[in-house]
């Protein structure tokens, strides 16, 4: 049989939401926890063996006492071997007198979950499987070195299966100029000698969808998406190992709430039915919405989408927009600011009638209203 492992990292329980209205911040805050419990359901259903979390499980050290306590009622709601606990870059253990790690040893006292708050060799028995997983936990928010050197020269069981967990930056995955986030180099990870690592820390899944063969490391993202520039759900890694090597992998999606940018030039009436239907493609109960606009339109069609931001603001869990838009500039609009027969009309209109410098109305116009405003 298999050994089947679940994996998610980043989950940041905690992390305040600030800038959105109490009733938007609200949701997206419980729906952290709430993603938690849709994989920990997962792993349940598939009968997981473990549960490993990669790091950041919470957002900081001085997360509230209270969702400490509701995350880790959640976390031991897993009916396999163990739910594995790395502290990450966000909730580090400097060591024993950490107020948070301490107060988590305590809750999970007796519980599946299994705390590690210092760097070592876990061993478990899976029925007649042996598994050894090398922890590395951070001590630290920051440091230029990572935690997973000692891994290469420890002693390993050769009967066992070989996983290693830790935290932070893979060399070329996330962005670390000035190596500050543990970075770890691919080269460094395959020579440890284990089956593969599970790491926490990027906050993007790897590997990416289409990769063949065994992968040296999987990141799983964040559980449920944090930001604007989030463009998923959330993610978790189910990765099942046969003998002692990678057997088959699979991302699953944990999150119900989705993040959106939909940047977009309109120019015509046709582009501007187009990103409404592109809004109401979308689960609007459910996203965040940020739209950025920028073009060209006529007075109706700009009467339109006012009407149409109106309306997604009712429809989506949170609407907000940047509009750089100018009216078309036509006859009609002409004759509202200058009458007919007056120079500045006669001019633009002239302008408006050149196919060749479409543009130069709109500036000459421009001009026109700096001189006024002088």
């Amino acid at each position: 049989m298999s050994l089947k492992i679940l994996l998610t990292a980043d989950n940041h329980i905690g992390l305040r939401f600030g800038g959105y209205p109490d009733e938007v911040k609200e949701v997206l805050e419980e729906e952290r926890f709430v993603a938690l419990e849709r994989l920990i359901q997962q792993a349940n259903t598939r009968h997981a063996d473990f549960v490993v979390v990669a790091g950041d499980l919470f957002d900081r050290l001085g997360v509230p006492a209270g969702d400490v306590k509701r995350t880790l009622g959640i976390l031991g709601q897993f009916h396999g071997t163990a739910t594995l606990l790395l502290p990450g870059n966000h909730d580090f253990c400097e060591g024993p007198d950490s107020k948070l790690w301490a107060r988590i040893v305590k809750e999970c006292h007796g519980s599946v979950i299994v705390p590690i708050t210092k760097a070592k060799t876990l061993d478990f028995a899976v029925g007649d499987r042996s598994v050894q997983f090398f922890a590395c936990p951070c001590p630290s928010k920051t440091s230029p070195d990572p935690m997973t050197g000692w891994v290469t020269d420890a002693p390993k069981d050769p009967e066992a299966l070989h996983i290693g967990v830790a935290h932070g930056n893979v060399t070329g995955l996330g962005l670390d100029l000035a190596d500050q986030y543990f970075s770890m180099r691919e080269p460094d990870l395959k020579a440890a000698g284990l089956a593969t690592w599970l790491l926490g820390h990027v906050h993007i899944a790897s590997p990416t969808d289409g990769t063949v063969g065994t992968p040296p490391f999987f990141m799983p993202g964040t559980h449920t998406p944090d930001c604007i520039t989030s463009a998923h759900r959330g993610h978790a890694w189910w990765i099942e190992f046969e003998g002692t090597s990678v057997g088959r992998y699979e991302q699953l999606t944990s999150g119900a709430l989705q993040f959106a940018r939909l940047t977009r030039t309109l120019q015509h009436a046709t582009e501007l039915e187009s990103l409404e239907q592109e809004c109401d493609a979308l689960d609007a109960r459910h996203t965040v919405l940020d739209l950025e606009l920028s073009g060209r339109l006529s007075e109706q069609d700009l009467q339109r989408l006012q009407a149409l931001l109106q309306d997604l603001s009712h429809r989506f869990l949170h609407l907000t927009h940047e509009t750089d838009i100018t009216t078309v500039l036509d006859a009609e609009a002409i004759a509202k600011q200058f009458p007919d027969g007056t120079l500045p009309g006669k001019l633009l209109n002239a302008l408006l009638e050149d196919d060749l410098h479409p543009g130069d109305a709109n500036l000459a116009l421009q001009l026109l209203e700096g001189l006024r405003n002088q």
